[in-house]
């Protein structure tokens, strides 16, 4: 009966063919899906122009840049006038932007895959998994290009990242927010059914990747606004989407047009837009995030007007003068500035008067202004400047400052590491959409400081047997200060030596050092993840930490009999503690005692007989 009433509604008149767009465009035949699709876009960008003129003015307070526009041939282009050449400027929205940006992108959150009550041979795929994402992530920059995404949050109040496939590698993309048109009305709940992304693309580019479409490309006319530009021939593409209305409909749909042709047409079966969005805050209401640069738009407009009238003020009235009165008989030629000059005169000597351009108030307002945009941000201006608070020299201390500095972002950041999360969903989805196409797939990993290639068939685990959590990866200090107050915890804390300290204390490489302290547990570490994995054997060294080895091979041993791992790997971890034993050097015999000498008594004495 559903499956009835959905076909009658489908194939059902939906428009005057004359006056109304079609906006079920995922409805079309194919010879038609381009005309109702740019219909439809065209539609929704001019009903929601305030969009576009939003973005552009949070683009003109970020870049100070009066852009006209962000067509191929606009954007680049600015007001050239005296004015906007010469005028002074307190960039604060750019300033907060950048040192949040700093502060929290320079983390690289890592999405780690952990296990539901798995068993071992679970747990061995979720790491490499974990290890496999890691490769991927900087196969395709991914960190690089989340710091852009979040600095486009900050000044738009969403960014956006595209994750595609091209040459059957994974990439990502960061898409410029006006580039995404979205129904704000289908919107309202922030989950909206269709989406189109526009792109300009070289006309040569189109016909190397669409050679069946050569001719429609060929006739297609170029970007009406880029028409002014001899170099360019480029043309718009729109590239759209409609998820499917429910689990069993037919109504997905992804198609790539341009104004003229239907270049890709094919079913889109799945529940999720091939973006993942960043957002400073989320709305109350609709799809589209509010930007920081939106809490700054006042303060910014106040300071830049300000500024002007103190730049007007001091080129017209802080100018110094000479007055000289009638009946003085100076000659203005003499008033020069020649060291030691003499000027006669007679009468009133001249009167040099430099006035004062404005009211200090103005001032202390204007940087009254500035201070409440990072009070506002909840960035320190010290942070803006990349200074430190006088008196705060210890690392703790530093540490402390940093993090209550933090906690004024930590939704933030929770959001930018949920980012990543949903960043790993998707490559995840798409590698095992490439993993039916290609059953080698494979991506290099960085693992110890070596470079291993992880198979997918190797790391594919069933999406409701794991679970995916972020960690922040830049944990350590950054400041010499706090990295030497870290070194001095550690020999505190026995974790290192006296020595160790001292050294660390002429040169602060806390890294490396910690690394050299854990070589021995980590080679260990290293052979009984071989064994475990592998089943290779690797005897023990007598250079290693052999009490140490013992004892991570006796927990291993433990860990491995409690999540099921077979028998024969088992039994080399037991040959390997046993080796460990026969390694380990004897404690030295103790030395026996010397025997007591008997002391022989005293001879007796007697007052009756004389001693001999």
């Amino acid at each position: 009966m559903v499956d009835n009433v959905r076909t009658e509604y489908h194939n059902s008149p939906r428009r005057n063919e004359d006056k109304d767009p079609h906006y079920r465009w995922w409805l079309a035949k194919e010879d038609q899906a381009h005309e109702d699709i740019h219909s439809v876009v065209s539609a929704i960008t001019e009903n929601q122009r305030y969009n576009h003129t939003n973005n552009l003015r949070f683009y003109r307070l970020y870049a100070n840049k009066e852009v006209s526009g962000f067509s191929n041939s606009a954007y680049s282009r600015t007001a050239v006038t005296d004015q906007v050449q010469n005028r002074v400027t307190y960039n604060v929205v750019k300033s907060c932007i950048d040192s949040i940006t700093n502060k929290i992108a320079k983390n690289r959150p890592r999405p780690r895959f952990l296990t539901t009550k798995g068993d071992y041979s679970m747990q061995r795929r979720a790491k490499k998994l974990t290890q496999y994402m890691d490769g991927a992530f900087d196969s395709a920059n991914a960190y690089e290009i989340g710091q852009k995404v979040f600095t486009d949050s900050c000044t738009f109040g969403t960014g956006v990242m595209k994750i595609y496939r091209e040459h059957d590698k994974i990439k990502v993309e960061r898409i410029f927010i006006d580039d995404l048109v979205v129904d704000d009305a289908e919107a309202m709940y922030g989950e909206p059914r269709q989406m189109h992304q526009t792109k300009y693309i070289n006309r040569d580019v189109l016909l190397d990747m669409y050679p069946d479409h050569a001719d429609k490309i060929l006739a297609a006319t170029s970007d009406k606004k880029a028409a002014d530009q001899s170099v360019s021939d480029a043309l718009q593409v729109v590239e759209s989407w409609h998820l499917m209305s429910g689990p069993d409909a037919t109504d997905g749909r992804h198609i790539i047009s341009i104004d003229n042709a239907t270049l890709m047409d094919e079913e889109y079966k799945k529940d999720y837009f091939p973006f993942v969005f960043m957002r400073w805050t989320d709305a109350l209401l609709g799809f589209f995030g509010s930007g920081l640069a939106e809490e700054l738009t006042g303060i910014q407009l106040e300071i830049n007007k300000i500024l002007r009238n103190i730049q007007k003020a001091i080129n017209l009235v802080a100018v110094p003068r000479v007055y000289v009165q009638n009946s003085s008989k100076i000659v203005s030629d003499h008033i020069q500035n020649t060291i030691g000059a003499i000027v006669k005169h007679t009468g009133n000597p001249p009167t040099f008067h430099t006035p004062t351009a404005m009211n200090p108030e103005v001032y202390r307002h204007l940087d009254n202004l500035y201070q409440k945009a990072f009070e506002i941000t909840g960035v320190s201006m010290l942070s803006a400047t990349s200074k430190k608070p006088a008196g705060l020299n210890s690392g703790a201390a530093l540490r402390e400052y940093n993090d209550v500095e933090t906690e004024r972002f930590l939704t933030v950041a929770q959001r930018y590491e949920k980012f990543f999360v949903d960043v790993a969903k998707v490559f995840v989805d798409q590698s095992r959409d490439m993993y039916e196409e290609d059953k080698g797939l494979k991506v290099k990993a960085s693992s110890d400081g070596f470079i291993e290639s992880i198979k997918w068939k190797d790391v594919n685990i069933e999406e409701d047997k794991y679970t995916l959590r972020c960690f922040p990866t830049s944990l350590l200090p950054t400041l010499p200060s706090a990295r030497m107050q870290k070194v001095m915890e550690w020999v505190q804390a026995g974790w290192i030596s006296m020595d160790t300290g001292k050294h660390l204390a002429e040169f602060p490489d806390t890294d490396e050092e910690m690394r050299l302290q854990a070589a021995s547990k980590d080679n260990v570490k290293r052979v009984i993840e071989q064994m475990l994995d592998e089943g290779k054997y690797e005897s023990p060294e007598p250079e290693l930490n052999l009490e140490e080895a013992i004892q991570l091979t006796q927990l291993a041993y433990l860990r491995a009999k409690l999540d099921g791992v077979p028998n024969d790997r088992r039994e080399l971890l037991q040959i390997y503690i046993e080796e460990c034993h026969e390694l380990t050097p004897l404690p030295p015999e103790p030395v026996a005692a010397p025997v007591p000498q008997a002391v022989p008594e005293a001879m007796p004495t007697s007052d009756m007989m004389p001693m001999v």
